[in-house]
């Protein structure tokens, strides 16, 4: 019971940083944005955004792997990286944007795989996430 105490408190911190990184976005604030998603990679995969920047998909995916997340995380992962990518896609930064696309329709993709609960929404975002890759 405690383990899945704290894993519920860890998956509503990451829903508050998901939250704060869209309103920073709203606002203009991509620093702030980019300062949030850096502490929370670095927190959870122990590697912050520019090595993730720089991370083929390969390695991201064994990365994964090796924590051996639950598919809530995996999904606060993916909304983090799709806050990402647009967050750089709001800077004018097309480079880092389509890295950032590439690893959050990834992780959508992931999460297909491993949660068995089928989502409208993650469709949605995994078809946006496709057709902006043309």
């Amino acid at each position: 019971m405690p383990q899945e105490d704290y894993l519920l408190k860890y998956i509503e911190k990451l829903s508050q940083v998901i939250a704060a990184m869209l309103g920073f976005r709203q606002n203009g604030l991509t620093d702030e944005a980019l300062r949030l998603a850096d502490e929370t990679y670095t927190e959870l995969l122990d590697t912050n955004l520019t090595n993730i920047l720089s991370m083929p998909i390969s390695e991201f995916k064994n990365k994964l792997q090796k924590s051996n997340f639950n598919p809530s995380i995996i999904d606060a992962l993916a909304k983090i990286s799709f806050e990402t990518t647009q967050t750089y896609r709001l800077r004018g930064d097309f480079t880092n944007m389509q890295k950032f696309r590439e690893k959050a329709l990834f992780l959508y993709c992931l999460l297909n795989k491993t949660d068995k609960t089928f989502s409208f929404e993650r469709e949605e975002l995994i078809n946006k996430l496709k057709s902006e890759f043309n």
